[in-house]
């Protein structure tokens, strides 16, 4: 009898282990994304709305390197507020690394803006930077907050230039 209750217990565990996950949504009805790891102020790892692992970039900003001056401390901000939950993606361009570019969102709130207007991050120039994007870092830039409290901080792409094993 045994031993039929758990192989009936596997079985039952397989057939569940073989369900794809309920998705998840917000209060709108939108897909969330569950985060599983924070790789730097501007990259994470979440699942998406299948189970799939998706790396993402955050699109339009650009924080400092793990290594570089203010580089933990802007990994913490961001990794403090998705707290290992999950979030709301908007995006579906891809960078030339194969990252998702995005916008990440917790309830009605950016998250990539949030890291630029506390001093986490700068605006990524790019083509055609976001105006919001833009008015946050001079505000943040201002009342020197997060890493513009040092004097002359060193944006990621000039640092990465001048640390190439950090490519």
């Amino acid at each position: 009898m045994r031993a039929w209750y758990v192989v009936g217990a596997a079985l039952l565990s397989a057939i569940i282990a073989a369900l794809p996950a309920c998705p998840v949504q917000d209060a709108a009805g939108r897909p969330l994304w569950r985060v599983e790891t924070v790789h730097d102020g501007d990259t994470v790892t979440c699942l998406d709305a299948t189970g799939q692992p998706q790396k993402i970039r955050l699109r339009g900003i650009d924080a400092p390197e793990f290594d570089q001056p203010h580089g933990r401390e802007s990994r913490q901000a961001l990794a403090f507020k998705l707290g290992g939950g999950s979030v709301r993606v908007e995006g579906a361009a891809r960078d030339q690394h194969g990252r998702l570019l995005g916008t990440l969102w917790l309830d009605d709130r950016d998250l990539n803006r949030e890291l630029v207007a506390e001093g986490h991050a700068w605006v990524f120039g790019g083509f055609a930077p976001d105006p919001d994007l833009l008015a946050a870092e001079a505000e943040a830039r201002q009342a020197r907050r997060g890493l513009w409290v040092a004097p002359h901080p060193l944006a990621p792409q000039q640092w990465r230039a001048a640390h190439p094993s950090h490519r």
